[in-house]
């Protein structure tokens, strides 16, 4: 695109639309915002000053400026990738649009030392921060963003070999009369399969064709990924919702930016034959709708599962491939340079803009890379509509294109402001309503005292366990070192720290790795218990001996049934038994699997009147577990209510866990101080996170664990301040609960193992984590 200055003009009020749209847009905001200790923000930082670098060296006139901007790209790579993992997103960008560029004759010497600089430069300063060197030359040459980088690279190289040496003398060669660059990759194609056979086997060309299918169709796998809601493949009736607000149940923001992507692809055509550029651009929204909405709702047949989903999706991107190699071979045999004028820049926008739509129906964590991208879709519409208006002439078009702006505005503004018909909030509001009601939440100022309290209190060199997830919190907050974090480098610790440690069912395994690591506190967050059966799934064996989930029963008063000296508390619920329990009833045993059984109720028998709601002169408490229709009661051996212990001394190895629930009325809160039990399992009540967390150890099972500090929760703080006695456990919204931490206290007799601290977790587990 020639630059002038109405060009220019259209460009710095195309960025600027963009960024209003950009920092208000919830889908990157939401881990985005001044104050939330996430690893995001840092990460698009370097992710931008990465493209535009490379983009300053693309264009840069002399070599010597290219190269320096081109190693700059390199750094800022780097740090995004010692960051996030979402590097992804540059490396497979940077290769697409640079593939392309070289299809359409644009790479020459310059650019092919640009890519080059950038992408050594980037994959070079990494080993600076690896021992393993060997693994990780290895890892560049199999995942799969750094081997496609690699293979544009050898495409590059190899045409230079062909066409700028005495090779291209070769009568093979000009032959068959294909474009040079044709020629180049599919000799590069052929020398690389024949790398790949000899020393590699065919079967690895067979596993990267599963794997591609797989990520394209079904990237979430393993205990991780289908464990971690924010790893969840979302369809687009759930992403789509994040491009509001609504008009009648349609997406305002998502349909603006979909006909700004289209009519920014039209434009970038516009060097070639009109008929020409409206068939490809025909192709382009069928690829658009084919990635988008094959994948559309799961009770829709466009679900992502189904065969038509899946030939949809092929389909509707071999059309598009299908029609730009035909128009690009057509124009070739022309002599037409067309397509050779198309802009570098939206090469790298589009590609960037098809990954970023690839990832919103691949994980729901990451929406927010396709956030930015769609903001410079609708600034350009906005921009395009209101320049096609002044330039025509026509009186009639004129007034047709008015209306199109007018409603262009009017939706822009809608998605700004919200919908002031359908009372659907804007970006703008919903932004300013979460900086005033979620930003810092409760949540986050119960993390604020804790982590203020770890800055003051433990030493500047201690070392935190905990789940991965809260390891930026304490990193930034608490200013501590900690054994997992956010960025899940070592996906094989999570499985450790979820085995050993919070599911752990002896003290010695959980002391012996903490060791390892040089663990002196461990913390765990009432929210761990909503998360038990993700980190329990991850830190089970092949056979998922620890899956679990604690089980939250709610008091139903309704359901109270007295007899002459007992009340019977009928706590009604649900959830599956998690492993096998064989009880006696009349005289035989009576197998209750695992998967097909559940416990339908907690029964608590008291003594005294139901109104007094307490636990003074307490019975035997049991579940109802149903299995085939039939009912079985069951005794539990213990009860945990008001900081104690009770043993009963029969009964199954499991126990009930009693707690307040707040209750909303019309006059306001009141207390059940008996609303709500959890169900602790006898697999549940062997580990460490129950006994430890729940039952403040009172089993004795875990002595080397000195609680150090405990954070109450915001609301039940509140709470007690307006005159309530509550402990610190209670239901409301869900269970909340306080931050706990121990100190450990390590026997001496624990050894530095590698198994502990090896980050191939292939060694010693034969399934994918």
């Amino acid at each position: 695109i020639k630059k002038t200055k109405e060009s220019i003009t259209k460009a710095n009020i195309i960025a600027l639309i963009s960024s209003f749209f950009m920092i208000v847009i919830p889908a990157f905001l939401s881990r985005t915002l001044a104050g939330i200790p996430e690893k995001e923000s840092v990460a698009f930082f370097f992710m931008f000053l990465a493209f535009y670098l490379f983009l300053k060296a693309w264009k840069s006139e002399t070599l010597k400026k290219a190269i320096i901007f081109a190693i700059c790209a390199g750094i800022a790579t780097t740090l995004m990738r010692l960051i996030w993992g979402g590097v992804l997103y540059l490396f497979l960008t940077i290769a697409f649009a640079s593939f392309v560029a070289f299809i359409l004759n644009k790479v020459h010497k310059k650019e092919f030392i640009v890519y080059s600089s950038w992408l050594f430069v980037s994959l070079i300063l990494i080993f600076f921060f690896f021992s393993n060197k060997l693994n990780l030359v290895t890892l560049f040459l199999t995942s799969l963003d750094t081997a496609v980088c690699f293979l544009i690279f050898l495409i590059f190289l190899i045409h230079f070999i062909l066409w700028e040496t005495k090779l291209s003398k070769m009568k093979i060669l000009t032959k068959y009369h294909l474009p040079k660059s044709i020629i180049s990759i599919i000799t590069a194609f052929v020398f690389i399969l024949i790398l790949i056979l000899i020393f590699l086997g065919p079967g690895f060309i067979i596993d990267r064709i599963k794997m591609i299918h797989q990520i394209i169709f079904k990237p979430t796998f393993g205990r991780w990924g289908i464990t971690v809601a924010e790893s969840r493949q979302p369809f687009f009736t759930e992403w789509g919702a994040s491009f509001g607000p609504f008009i009648r149940n349609i997406p305002v923001f998502f349909w603006l930016f979909f006909v700004g992507s289209v009519v920014l692809f039209k434009k970038m055509l516009n060097k070639i034959i009109s008929k020409d550029a409206w068939i490809l651009t025909g192709a382009y929204v069928l690829f658009l709708i084919g990635i988008i909405f094959s994948r559309y709702s799961g009770s829709s047949i466009f679900n992502g599962d189904s065969f038509v989903s899946k030939s949809f999706y092929y389909i509707s991107a071999l059309i598009l491939i299908g029609s730009l190699v035909y128009y690009y071979i057509k124009y070739h045999k022309k002599g037409d340079k067309s397509f050779e004028k198309i802009d570098y820049n939206l090469l790298i926008l589009f590609s960037l803009f098809i990954l970023g739509l690839f990832g919103a129906r691949s994980a729901i964590r990451l929406i927010l890379v396709l956030a930015p991208i769609t903001t410079i879709f609708v600034g350009y519409l906005i921009v395009e509509s209101i320049s096609k208006f002044k330039k025509t002439k026509d009186e009639i078009g004129k007034i047709i294109i008015g209306g199109l702006v007018i409603l262009i505005l009017i939706l822009s503004l809608f998605a700004f402001l919200g919908n002031p018909f359908t009372k659907s909030p804007g970006f703008y509001q919903t932004a300013k309503s979460q900086a005033y009601n979620m930003v810092p939440s409760s949540y986050n100022q119960q993390w604020q005292k804790a982590m203020k309290w770890v800055r003051e209190e433990t030493p500047k060199g201690a070392v935190f366990g905990h789940w991965w997830d809260y390891g930026y919190w304490v990193q930034s907050i608490g200013e501590r070192s900690t054994v997992l974090d956010g960025g899940n480098a070592i996906g094989y610790w999570n499985y450790l720290m979820g085995r050993h440690v919070l599911t752990g069912d002896n003290q010695n395994d959980a002391l012996e790795f903490l060791y390892n690591h040089n663990t002196t506190h461990l913390l765990i967050d009432s929210s761990d218990i909503g998360k038990y059966g993700a980190y329990a799934s991850i830190g089970s064996n092949e056979d998922y001996d620890r899956a679990s989930g604690i089980g939250t029963f709610l008091l139903d008063e309704t359901q109270t049934q007295e007899t002459q000296d007992k009340i019977m508390l009928v706590y009604p619920g649900g959830i599956g038994l998690d492993e096998d329990l064989i009880i006696n009833e009349t005289d035989k045993e009576i197998l209750l699997p695992a998967g097909s059984s559940g416990v339908g109720a907690i029964i608590l028998p008291i003594e005294g009147n139901a109104n007094q709601k307490k636990l003074s002169k307490i019975g035997q408490p049991y579940i109802i577990v149903v299995y085939q229709g039939l009912q079985h009661k069951i005794n539990l051996r213990y009860l945990y209510s008001g900081g104690e212990l009770t043993d009963f001394g029969s009964g199954i190895e499991a126990g009930v866990f009693v707690f307040p629930r707040i209750i909303y009325e019309s006059q306001g809160l009141s207390s059940n101080p008996i609303g709500a039990a959890m169900f602790i399992s006898p697999r549940l009540m062997r580990g460490m996170f129950s006994q430890v967390y729940l039952l403040e150890d009172s089993l004795n099972n875990f002595p080397n664990f000195k609680l150090v500090h405990s954070e109450p929760n915001f609301i039940i703080n509140d709470l007690n301040s307006q005159g309530m006695d509550l402990p610190e456990f209670i239901y409301y919204q869900g269970i909340q609960g306080p931050i706990k931490i121990w100190e450990i206290e390590y026997t001496g007799n624990e050894q530095i193992k590698e198994k502990y601290l090896d980050t191939d977790y292939s060694k010693y587990l034969n399934w994918t984590l």
